[in-house]
C-alpha cells in the first residue's frame, strides 16, 4: 500500500523520497528507485537521493548509480554524490577525492574531505593533506585538517594548533571534541588551555567530558592535574560533578582512596546544603 502511494506521487522529487525511503525495506524496488532518483531534475535532490540508496545497492547497481553520479554538473554535488559512493567503490576513491579537491567553495571542499577522510587509502591520504593545508578560510581548514589528523598522527599537533585558531568558539568546539580521542599526553595541556578559554559553558563542558575520557592515571602528571582542575573549576557545579566520576582514578592516584572519601562525602554534604 506504502509503494502504490509513492508511486502516486506525481512531483520527482517527492517520489524519488519516498520509493528510497521504501526500497531498504522492498529490495526488489531498488532499480526502480535508483531511476526515479536518476530521472530528478534537480541535482541537490538527486545527489542526496544517490547518497541514501548507496548502502543498500548491489554492484550491478552501483555502478549506474555511479554513472548518474559522474553526470552530475555541479562540482559540489557531484563530489557530494560520489563521496557516498566511494565507500561502496573503492576504485572511485582516487576520482571522488578529485572531484573534492576541485570544489571551489572552500567550506564545501572541507566538508568533502571530511567526508572522505575515513575512507581513504594511505596513499591517497597525503594528497587529501595537501589540499587541507591549502584551504584559506582558518575554520574550513581546521575542518578538513581534524578530520585527517587520526588518520595521520604526525599531523595532529598541526589540526591542534588549527583549531586553537578558529575565532568562532562553537567551530572550535567542535573541532576540539573531534581530536579528543585521539590527543596525545603531550598535546592534552594545550587542548585544555584552549578548552577552559570556550565562552560558551555548554560547549566548554563539553569538550572538557571529551578530553578527561582520554586520560589516564598513568598519562598524568601533577602538573597536568592542577590544570585540569583549574579548568573544571570553571565550569557550574551540574557540569562539574557529572565530570567527576572520570576523575575517581586520578584522585586516587594524586590523593590516595582517603582522598576519593573526602570527595563524595563533600558532595554529598553540598547536596544536602542545596536540596
Amino acid at each position: 500500500e506504502a509503494l502504490d502511494c509513492a508511486r502516486g506521487i506525481s512531483n520527482e522529487d517527492f517520489q524519488a523520497r519516498a520509493l528510497v525511503a521504501l526500497a531498504p525495506h522492498l529490495p526488489d524496488v531498488l532499480p526502480e528507485a535508483l531511476d526515479c532518483a536518476r530521472g530528478i531534475s534537480n541535482e541537490d535532490s538527486r545527489a542526496r537521493a544517490l547518497e541514501a540508496l548507496a548502502p543498500h545497492l548491489p554492484d550491478v547497481l552501483l555502478h549506474q548509480a555511479l554513472d548518474c553520479a559522474r553526470g552530475i554538473s555541479d562540482e559540489y554535488f557531484r563530489a557530494y554524490s560520489l563521496r557516498a559512493l566511494a565507500p561502496h567503490l573503492p576504485d572511485v576513491l582516487p576520482e571522488a577525492l578529485d572531484y573534492a579537491i576541485e570544489i571551489s567553495k572552500e567550506y564545501s571542499r572541507a566538508y568533502a574531505l571530511r567526508a572522505l577522510a575515513p575512507h581513504l587509502p594511505d596513499v591517497l591520504l597525503p594528497q587529501a593533506l595537501d589540499c587541507a593545508r591549502g584551504i584559506f578560510y582558518e575554520d574550513s581548514r581546521a575542518d578538513a585538517l581534524v578530520a585527517l589528523a587520526p588518520h595521520l598522527p604526525d599531523v595532529l599537533p598541526e589540526a591542534l594548533d588549527c583549531a586553537r585558531g578558529i575565532s568562532n568558539e562553537n567551530f572550535q568546539a567542535r573541532a576540539l571534541e573531534a581530536l579528543a580521542p585521539h590527543l596525545p599526553d603531550v598535546l592534552l595541556p594545550k587542548a585544555l588551555d584552549c578548552a577552559r578559554g570556550i565562552g560558551s559553558e555548554y560547549r566548554r563542558a563539553k569538550v572538557l567530558q571529551n578530553l578527561i575520557k582520554t586520560l589516564t592515571p598513568s598519562s598524568v602528571d601533577f602538573p597536568l592535574w592542577q590544570q585540569i582542575l583549574d579548568c573544571l573549576a570553571s565550569l557550574k557545579r551540574a557540569d562539574f560533578l557529572k565530570n567527576l566520576p572520570q576523575l575517581a582514578p586520578l584522585i586516587i592516584k594524586f590523593g590516595g582512596i582517603e582522598a576519593l572519601r573526602e570527595t563524595v562525602a563533600a558532595i554529598e554534604d553540598v547536596s544536602r546544603w542545596w536540596r
